[in-house]
């Protein structure tokens, strides 16, 4: 009997070195973020606030592993390249950075804020994703929608889109690029006050 679990045990060592259970480990992922840094523009309205509400990223790009878009229209997920939290808990405080810093909404503070603010700003992540469908090109994609609100009430919605070239590696770089093409794109479709 003995000799019969050793014949086994044997028999099944080569199986288990192939599958890879008594390798080394596979290295670990490298997280990247989304930045964008506040300018402290001297110029702006201290008596104009706005507050951040939802950032919402919407399927399948709303989990930390970045989406990779393939030639043959599938997407797929880098297990060794992830955003370093969930993108929607990433992209609020760039998002934040780069609205008080166009100005126009004067200080944007955080949806837990206390402060009486005269608009809320929701914002709809709809891409945001490596474009790897060119061959040997990958590209950062983001596409945005925000929704300025007053008074509970919509008065309008901005649409934008931003891409940057992503062929370093380096994908912070690439994608807090093309976040902040994209939400500069959307605050262009608005008038200056």
């Amino acid at each position: 009997m003995v000799q019969k679990v050793k014949k086994m045990l044997s028999g099944m060592l080569p199986l288990l070195v192939l599958s890879g259970c008594l390798t080394s480990a596979p290295p670990p992922p490298k997280s990247w973020v989304v930045t964008a840094s506040r300018k402290g523009n001297s110029e702006l309205m201290v008596d104009k606030v706005a507050r951040l509400g939802n950032v919402t990223v919407v399927a399948p790009y709303d989990r930390p592993a970045l989406a990779v878009k393939r030639k043959d229209g599938s997407i797929a997920f880098d297990a060794y390249n992830v955003f370093a939290a969930s993108p929607s808990a990433l992209l609020r405080a760039p998002l934040a950075a780069v609205l008080e810093d166009d100005g126009r909404f004067g200080r944007v503070l955080s949806s837990v804020s206390t402060v009486r603010a005269g608009c809320v700003l929701e914002a709809v992540v709809r891409d945001i994703s490596l474009d790897c469908r060119e061959d040997g090109k990958r590209v950062a994609k983001v596409a945005i929608s925000i929704a300025v609100i007053e008074n509970r009430e919509i008065k309008m919605f901005l649409d934008g889109e931003g891409a940057a070239d992503a062929a370093s590696g380096d994908y912070s770089a690439a994608f807090s690029e093309a976040f902040a093409q994209a939400v500069s794109e959307a605050l262009g479709a608005m008038p200056k006050k």
